[in-house]
Formats: structure tokens, C-alpha cells, sequence
């Protein structure tokens, strides 16, 4: 008996699959939300998308679903997130080291904004493969007035790097494995 068969005879491989594959419609809404929130100053914590995206484009690659979409629906997410903290960064320019988590960490301010101005445009893309400033340096962005056409390409850009490498790693790696 493999790991992937219960004393009953039923594949857990299996049952996994059929499951995914009755529900992977929820796929991108899902990937969505996790790009979101993966990208939300005050949420980010609190959601590990990058290791769900692993699993999620692994799965997902299994029960036989569609790579561009799935990409293109975690990409959006998290470009609506980063829109969205660097609209909040412009709203509150100079009080942005006065709200939580910055206020109570005023270090992961110092770091995220010389990050910011040390790279610029590229810093919003590296940003993104590195968890603690991920979703700090779109608030920064915001915060020092960066030009908006100059982030929203550089975020999209990164958006779509991000999760492209780790829904694409997920997918490859059960390829790989032959689910």
C-alpha cells in the first residue's frame, strides 16, 4: 500500500483529484483573493499565497486545469492589492510611518522605503519575490509620489513574474511527479 491509498482500497491520489476537479472553477477566484491579500500591507501576514500557489498550481495541473487562467486571475489579484496599497501610501503620504504595522515596527518602514529609492521601478519587482517587503514597497511607492504609469507597469510586471514562477513551479512539479 502506497501513501497515496487508504486501507480501503480508494487512491487518496484519487480522491484528491476527483475533488479538485469537481471544484477547480473555483481555481481562479480563489488564486485571486490569495493575490490580493498576498499583497495587502495590513493582510499579508496573515496568508501564505506563496506556498498555496505551489500546491494550488500543482493541483490544479493535476485535475487537468488550464495554466493562462489560473496565472492571469493570481496576477490580477495581486496587482488590485498592490494598486490598492499604493493608493492607500498616496493617500496618507506623510502618516504612512504612523499606521500599523509601521508604527509598531518603524524599521520595516526605514527598510522598505531605502529599498524603494535605492531601486525604483525595479524595486517594485524584486519586491515581490522577497516576503517581508512585498507588500510594503507599493505603500512606500505610493508614499513618495511615485509616478502611477511607472508603478502600475512595474507592478504589472511583477504581478505576473510572481505568480507566474510559483503557480508554475506547482504545475511543473507534479508534472514532474506524473499526476
Amino acid at each position: 500500500m502506497t501513501i497515496f491509498q487508504t486501507a480501503g482500497g480508494a487512491g487518496l491520489k484519487d480522491g484528491v483529484l476527483a475533488l479538485i476537479t469537481e471544484h477547480i472553477a473555483l481555481a481562479e477566484p480563489v488564486v485571486f483573493m490569495l493575490g490580493f491579500a498576498e499583497s495587502i500591507v495590513f493582510v499579508s501576514f496573515f496568508v501564505p499565497s506563496t506556498v498555496l500557489f505551489l500546491a494550488i498550481g500543482g493541483l490544479h495541473h493535476a485535475a487537468g486545469g488550464n495554466f493562462v487562467p489560473l496565472w492571469l486571475a493570481a496576477a490580477g489579484g495581486a496587482f488590485a492589492g498592490d494598486v490598492l496599497s499604493y493608493a492607500v501610501g498616496r493617500y496618507f503620504r506623510g502618516e504612512v510611518a504612523n499606521i500599523w504595522p509601521f508604527s509598531k515596527k518603524p524599521e520595516w518602514y526605514v527598510l522598505a522605503r531605502a529599498f524603494f529609492r535605492r531601486w525604483g521601478m525595479a524595486g517594485i519587482v524584486v519586491s515581490k519575490f522577497l516576503g517581508m517587503m512585498r507588500p510594503f514597497v507599493p505603500v512606500v511607492a505610493g508614499a513618495a509620489s511615485m509616478r502611477w504609469p511607472l508603478f502600475l507597469i512595474a507592478s504589472a510586471v511583477s504581478c505576473l513574474m510572481w505568480a507566474g514562477v510559483f503557480l508554475g513551479s506547482g504545475h511543473g512539479i507534479l508534472a514532474l511527479l506524473g499526476w
